[in-house]
């Protein structure tokens, strides 16, 4: 009985977790408006088209990790490869 009872606790913490990240992360800007899932290969376009230089990406589960620089500043952002949304991103308007 402990056990289930402590199973249900843990299920609920974690439940209530991705809900809330998922939450979260539900309300970002659109960086590449698709009806499939998008590619490194798209979010470097999009950056190089924007001026932006030094790029380099990982791709973690469904996000591509994004770092690269533009008139000598470096930023990080995030992409879901699933939405196209930003997901994180300290670019500054240039």
């Amino acid at each position: 009985m402990v056990r289930l009872l402590i199973g249900a606790i843990i299920g609920a913490l974690l439940g209530g977790g991705l809900g809330a990240l998922l939450a979260v992360t539900g309300e970002g800007e659109v960086f590449i408006a698709s009806d499939q899932p998008i590619t490194e290969d798209q979010v470097l376009a999009k950056l190089q088209s924007q001026g932006w230089m030094n790029v380099q990406m990982a791709r973690v589960d469904r996000y591509i990790e994004v770092i690269a620089s533009k008139n000598d500043r470096v930023s990080h952002l995030t992409v879901d490869t699933l939405t196209g949304q930003l997901i994180a991103d300290d670019r500054e308007d240039y």
